[in-house]
């Protein structure tokens, strides 16, 4: 098919073509193979006549990444090597898309684990490889497919590396289907079609020609990419078709069956719905809040049991932490924001509360306590000394009152020691038994004082919260702690 080609008529109907004829001609090389496959691509669409606005082509940097833009689909352009996690989002998001990968032989040397984990999870992708032996846009260096013996930019005395077999590579991950052709093959077409019709994941290997650097210093023509096929045992031809359940809708099948999702499909937070106010916080203006403890000490699921309980009063929140690389060691701390305005800065200079739970929390806080006025409440383990601030300071039997409850819950103390004092929203919501988002499909224990934790003296209702913090009845419980001081 001709560049200026937008329409053709096949055996049964006239299918418009799915290349957008404003956007012609294509910026490619004159003899440069990629034109032939943004033409196959092309004839394949209008051999399964999908519907446009149902179609996703993905694209990354790389000459044939420039292929995106003369579809009248939809389109993502993104980094080199990426597009298939570009692309496993996009399916993932609503599996009933048609998502179509181009790429380089360079996006599969530099994305090589992406290529293996979309395999491995036979995510619903079609993989077309413009496979030209080189990185064609940035000088003709040598890629993970360059056959030993080849001149590039990189290897001027000849490549002394095994290219990458796609074919044997992903085979043993048994994916939706496999082929392997050239831009100059009769069957390019019927496979790249057969490909983009597969239902789990697809990848076509095309072997195909770079005029501005490989195919002249390696004089690559159809009867060399044959012998070049033949030399190094990787033929032509389906490789593997398999029938593995495609990923995207097994997931669903599995974790979000029908009865519980929403019209779109997706089931965020039980049973089906996510956050709803069911009270009105008196809080009138913004509201920040630190919390700085050790590691472990739950600092972030406080944080988020903080938040959840204020949208669930008709307030917005947000939610930063802080912790080091070690994770398991040092301090934790989270910055919230109340507000029941939109919050369009998510900064916190000065907090008007600050909850201190332990030497690694202070720590973390201590060069900034002078800083802070005295309209600053420090609500504090009393164990923890003299301050130096001018703020107001609440000391506390934090580490003492937790211990009734367990040793994971003195952020959940405090933070119910906040609440009662401070006034941000009602301090206790009760609720029912919260709903699973789905049945479990084997048996689960019943946590101890699971019963007791739907009273939640930070607002937040057991039946939205419970799913996502797997502390949430150690947390619940330490909020209706009673702290004297």
């Amino acid at each position: 098919m001709s560049q200026g080609t937008v329409e053709t008529c096949g055996p049964e109907a006239c299918v418009p073509s799915y290349i957008a004829e404003e956007t012609l001609p294509y910026p490619f090389c004159p003899g440069c193979g990629h034109t032939k496959i943004a033409s196959m691509i092309d004839e394949g669409l209008r051999a399964l006549a999908l519907p446009p606005e149902r179609v996703v082509v993905v694209t990354d940097i790389g000459c044939v990444g420039l292929t995106d833009r003369h579809f009248s689909t939809n389109a993502f352009h993104g980094l080199h090597g990426r597009s298939i996690t570009y692309a496993s989002g996009i399916k993932l998001a609503d599996p009933d898309l048609k998502v179509i990968v181009v790429m380089g032989d360079g996006g599969t040397g530099i994305g090589g684990a992406h290529l293996l984990a979309a395999a491995r999870r036979n995510i619903g992708l079609t993989v077309i490889v413009a496979n030209n032996f080189n990185y064609g846009m940035t000088g003709g260096q040598h890629s993970a497919t360059t056959p030993p013996g080849a001149i590039t930019s990189t290897t001027l005395l000849g490549n002394l590396e095994m290219p990458l077999d796609l074919m044997g590579t992903l085979k043993p991950a048994r994916p939706g289907f496999l082929a392997r052709t050239s831009v100059f093959a009769g069957d390019a077409v019927e496979l790249v079609t057969r490909a983009v019709a597969s239902d789990g994941f697809s990848l076509i290997d095309i072997w195909d020609l770079c005029v501005a650097y490989f195919a002249g210093q390696n004089t690559l023509t159809r009867d060399s990419i044959e012998q070049m096929m033949a030399d190094l045992e990787m033929p032509a031809g389906i490789h593997h078709e398999g029938t593995r359940p495609e990923y995207a809708r097994a997931w669903r099948d599995l974790y979000l069956p029908e009865e519980v999702a929403d019209e779109e499909g997706m089931c965020l937070l039980p049973p089906d719905k996510g956050l709803e106010p069911v009270a009105q916080s008196q809080l009138t203006g913004r509201t920040s809040i630190l919390i700085a403890g050790s590691a472990g000490q739950k600092i972030r699921s406080v944080a988020t049991l903080l938040g959840a309980g204020a949208i669930m009063s008709g307030l917005l929140a947000t939610q930063k932490d802080d912790y080091p690389i070690t994770v398991r060691t040092g301090h934790s701390a989270a910055e919230i924001i109340l507000s029941p305005e939109p919050i369009t800065y998510t900064g916190v200079g000065t907090p008007d509360i600050v909850l201190i739970l332990s030497e690694d929390g202070l720590a973390h806080v201590k060069k900034k306590l002078p800083e802070y006025p005295p309209a600053t409440r420090i609500y504090a383990e009393e164990g923890l000394g003299e301050l130096d601030t001018r703020a107001q300071m609440i000391r506390l039997p934090l580490l003492a009152k937790a211990k009734e409850v367990h040793r994971l819950a003195v952020g959940a103390v405090g933070l119910g020691a906040i609440l009662a004092r401070e006034g941000l929203y009602p301090p206790r919501l009760s609720w029912p038994p919260p709903a699973a988002c789905r049945r479990p499909r084997w048996p689960r224990p019943t946590p101890p004082g699971w019963s007791r934790a739907w009273s939640w003296g930070s607002g937040v209702a057991a039946r939205d919260v419970r799913w996502r913090l797997g502390r949430a009845p150690v947390l619940a419980r330490a909020t209706t702690v009673r702290v004297v001081g």
